[in-house]
């Protein structure tokens, strides 16, 4: 999940490392490799060490059920009002001093000692909590009452943390709340304690860190419970993903506006994501605002950060029918350009016609050392457009993949209702490492979430109607 800045890499002869050769066909754009410090190293652990197993669940409501969720207080349903950004939501109603609580596990995995969970959350006049929790008994949850800020290991230890962010770019009356759970070992390893860092509606600082969560580690379900009032939940997700991350101006995983799929499961070692994009049309009034991109992850990326080990290539969508292909390179969450300019009406792209189609892959040359990347436009007329960029590395082959569509509002100089993208993403395939065949990745590995975008939008994954996304508006 990238955060763009503006890197001037010029476009130049692909630089060369000793002991080091490519045949870089005719025609290929070529961008800089990162050649300038030593190959990028992540932790090599196993994919079995240290996490018993990644896993996400998410939940929107967008098929207006209760996507596994059940009530073990009260009642809860579905409602398209009060809406976020269009989505429906849980409603939830506290009865006299009885709160109304809701729990779901579908695909959980118990175990693991790192967590991250979101949700918007329209509290009104009541008091809403989300986290982690066990049957009736919370674990680790954050809650909301009116501007105030709560958190702790169950509503009734909780402690007033902070308050919402103001201004927010949120809809009326909604807050975004995230944290991160984690044990932290003694270093002679007789005691783990649980910890949880607590954001609300940005994550470039966090509210507070470190709260104790004792109990944290017994988590087996998400858990909502509403003890005053009446309270919304959408757009709720629990991973194995550290979701917020502490970078200035971005929103992790809930860039209102944002379109994605998040993994569901590890896939077998691999070394090659290839996918296949289609810009039916786009009308964009500022450059370097929206993207659409994939993502391979070696093992630690997988399994855990979305900044360190993790490989994107992807494209800004931009005005005037251009697009500006760039890739990220796996240590940290910015762009790298393979095009630039120096004036900013002009922007890091070239001309593209509506119906673009693009290939896109990120191979891992375990031989060379070296991650690849490469976008081929096949709609220029007359010639197909093509970039590339390696970069050294040394790591774990990749264990996980996903797709994004990002809006910044940090940088943003118009609201979102003023952007459009009719957008697909498919052919999702993987291929070397452990496989003896390219596998192509069913609609069932990756789940759409916080696709808070505009109702004029169309965001398509997989050309599946199911796993598609078609906004209640």
């Amino acid at each position: 999940m990238g955060v763009k800045s503006i890197v001037l890499w010029l476009v130049c002869a692909l630089l060369i490392l000793p002991g080091l050769s490519f045949g870089i066909p005719a025609g290929f754009r070529v961008a800089t490799p990162l050649a300038l410090h030593s190959p990028i190293e992540t932790p090599s652990e196993p994919p079995v060490s240290g996490l018993s197993g990644a896993f996400a669940f998410v939940s929107n409501f967008e098929d207006l059920r209760m996507d596994g969720w059940r009530a073990i207080q009260g009642s809860a349903g579905i409602v398209t009002s009060p809406s976020y950004n269009g989505e429906p939501s849980l409603e939830s109603r506290a009865t006299g001093m009885l709160a109304q609580t809701d729990v779901a596990s579908q695909g959980f995995v118990t175990g693991d000692s790192f967590l991250s969970y979101q949700a918007d959350v329209h509290v009104g006049n009541g008091a809403g909590w989300i986290g982690l929790g066990r049957g009736t008994t919370a674990v680790a949850v954050v809650g909301v009452h009116g501007n105030q800020i709560w958190a702790g290991g169950t509503p009734a230890t909780a402690t007033m943390i902070g308050t919402v962010p103001s201004p927010t770019v949120q809809p009326d009356g909604w807050v975004y709340l995230s944290a991160n759970v984690y044990a932290v070992t003694s270093s002679n390893g007789k005691s783990t304690n649980w910890y949880m860092d607590v954001y609300a509606d940005r994550t470039d600082q966090a509210v507070a860190t470190g709260i104790p969560v004792p109990n944290a580690g017994g988590y087996a379900e998400a858990w909502i419970s509403t003890t005053s009032g009446t309270v919304d939940y959408t757009n709720i997700v629990v991973s194995t993903y550290e979701i917020p991350i502490a970078i200035a101006g971005y929103n992790n995983m809930d860039g209102y506006g944002q379109g994605s799929g998040l993994l569901v499961r590890l896939l077998p070692a691999f070394t090659t994501l290839t996918a296949s994009m289609t810009l039916t049309n786009w009308n964009i009034p500022q450059t370097g605002i929206l993207s659409f991109q994939i993502n391979a992850m070696n093992w630690y990326g997988t399994t855990r950060s979305t900044c360190v080990g993790f490989f994107q290539l992807g494209i800004d969508l931009d005005p005037n029918g251009t697009i500006a292909p760039w890739y990220v390179p796996g240590v940290n969450c910015f762009a790298h350009y393979f095009l630039n300019s120096s004036n900013p009406a002009v922007g890091n792209g070239f001309p593209s016609p509506p119906g673009t189609h693009l290939t896109l892959s990120i191979t891992d040359d375990v031989s060379a050392g070296m991650i690849q990347f490469l976008i081929v436009d096949h709609s220029v007329k007359g010639r197909d457009e093509t970039w590339f960029a390696a970069i050294p590395y040394r790591g774990t082959e990749f264990y996980g993949t996903y797709t994004q569509m990002e809006w910044q509002p940090c940088c943003s100089n118009y609201p979102i209702q003023d952007y459009y993208s009719n957008t697909t993403l498919d052919h999702m395939m993987i291929s070397g490492g452990n496989l003896t065949s390219p596998l192509l990745l069913s609609s069932s590995y990756m789940l759409p979430f916080a696709l808070n975008m505009p109702p004029s939008w169309n965001i398509n994954y997989y050309i599946d109607s199911v796993n598609g996304y078609n906004q209640v508006g």
